[in-house]
């Protein structure tokens, strides 16, 4: 049988072990829980930003814009949170991930943005030209209209030909038609305002390259300086209008780029956080098995620590009860065999030792009572030996001062022998009352 104290030190560390087990694993669940639900509101604001940037870059060509602060601040964001998700970040207690099926869907999306990235700043170049060039057709749109009419005026106070004055009316007119047909195709991009366009930009460079070259008109110096200073300008003109065509089918190259790329982007941080989520309920559930496997390991502890102290309280029943049956003095005389306990328990050893003990009080009281038995004896002898001596004594011829001296001997003897005696029964009479001494000490221990 295993000690009591080493059984209840074990059952201690047990339950101290499994204790601290439930309580790291709930620390350890609550942590994961704060981890996770950052990870994944990360990686759910990336799949926002996506949108988000997409959603700038429209606004920015639809309304001719130059603010990129917004834009700027998003593609800021997203590469910050990308980069948080794939190597971590210690400020934030964030890990980086250890699956090799999120390290590889974060690392796809890493090259889609990096492209994704190129196009934008293109986007963003080209953008800033097109700004620049409508800003520049805009401003001068009215001086362009003024240096059409001029020659108009020009045709009508010269005395032009019907038709030149009609083809510079039209001239007039293309003007603002071109500015009109410009604006629509940048809005809706649509074939038939783009050819549209393109009719009334051939038109009007032929009708006034046709003025430039006519030497009708060069013999009106009022006239020829007002179609060369139109001419002029349109050469300037509609170099712009040549850019802003040009810049135009490039950024909207650029957005047909970007609006595929941001789906596929899409997509693989739509899978990302679909795996995040699916890793976090996995983790959870299975941490959650093991608290149940702990909880039922506890219910066990519980069972087997109520079985030891059961047994331990048996024993110590039937320890407890001997002692009082050898207090009370009903116990038969092999008192060290009846009150042993078998085993290697602390009350065992406690039972085994008082065992010990009262065997030699019993050995003690038997050496005693050997004691008085052999003095007796004694004692009888030589009273025997005195009488006989003294009988023979009686019949020996000796001297009177010779019988004195030995009855005198004898007279010693049986004093020595009563005092002998006496004294072996004093010692059995204090064997006696330590055994009662010894029994009021347990009687109290009780």
């Amino acid at each position: 049988m295993t000690k009591i104290v080493t059984r209840l030190i074990i059952l201690g560390i047990l339950t101290t072990f499994c204790v601290a087990v439930m309580i790291l694993s709930v620390i350890f669940i609550n942590q994961l829980g704060i981890q996770d639900g950052y990870i994944i509101n990360i990686a759910g604001k990336e799949r926002m930003l996506t949108q988000k940037i997409t959603k700038e870059i429209f606004i920015i060509h639809s309304q001719n814009s130059q603010d990129y602060a917004t834009l700027n601040l998003a593609l800021e964001e997203f590469e910050n949170n990308l980069h948080t998700l794939r190597f971590g970040n210690e400020a934030k207690n964030v890990n980086p991930p250890s699956k090799a099926t999120i390290i590889a869907k974060l690392e796809a999306i890493h090259a889609q943005w990096n492209q994704f990235k190129v196009i934008v700043e293109d986007f963003k170049r080209t953008s800033s030209k097109l700004y620049e060039d409508r800003k520049f057709l805009e401003e001068n749109n009215t001086k362009m209209l003024i240096l059409s009419d001029n020659i108009v005026k020009m045709m009508v106070e010269s005395q032009m030909p019907a038709k030149a004055i009609d083809d510079s009316g039209r001239q007039r007119m293309l003007t603002q038609r071109m500015a009109y047909l410009m604006m629509r195709h940048s809005q809706i991009w649509d074939s038939k305002s783009y050819h549209a366009f393109q009719d009334s930009y051939n038109l009007y460079d032929t009708i006034i390259t046709d003025f430039h070259q006519n030497p009708l008109y060069g013999k009106n110096p009022k006239l020829t300086k007002s179609i060369q200073e139109a001419y002029a300008f349109w050469q300037t003109y509609s170099q712009h209008i040549d850019n802003v065509l040009n810049l135009q089918e490039r950024i909207v190259e650029d957005l047909k780029q970007i609006t595929a790329q941001n789906a596929t982007i899409l997509n693989e941080i739509d899978w990302t956080v679909n795996l995040y989520s699916d890793l976090s309920i996995h983790l959870r559930a299975y941490l959650e098995k093991f608290q149940y496997v702990a909880a039922f390991i506890m219910i066990l502890l519980a069972l087997y620590s109520i079985y030891n102290l059961l047994r331990i309280k048996a024993h110590l029943g039937d320890f407890l009860h001997k002692t009082q049956l050898l207090s009370s003095g009903k116990l038969d005389n092999n008192l060290a065999e009846i009150i042993k306990l078998e085993g290697e328990s602390e009350l065992s050893q406690a039972s085994q030792n008082l065992s010990l003990f009262l065997k030699r009080i019993e050995s003690t009281k038997e050496t005693s009572k050997q004691a008085i038995e052999l003095s007796e004896h004694i004692n009888e002898e030589i009273t025997n030996i005195s009488e006989e001596i003294l009988h023979k004594l009686a019949f020996a011829k000796i001297s009177e001062e010779r019988r004195k001296s030995i009855e005198n001997s004898i007279s010693l003897s049986e004093d020595i022998a009563i005092q002998s005696s006496e004294q072996l029964i004093i010692a059995a009479r204090l064997l006696d009352r330590l055994h009662r001494i010894l029994k009021e000490i347990e009687d109290c221990c009780e």
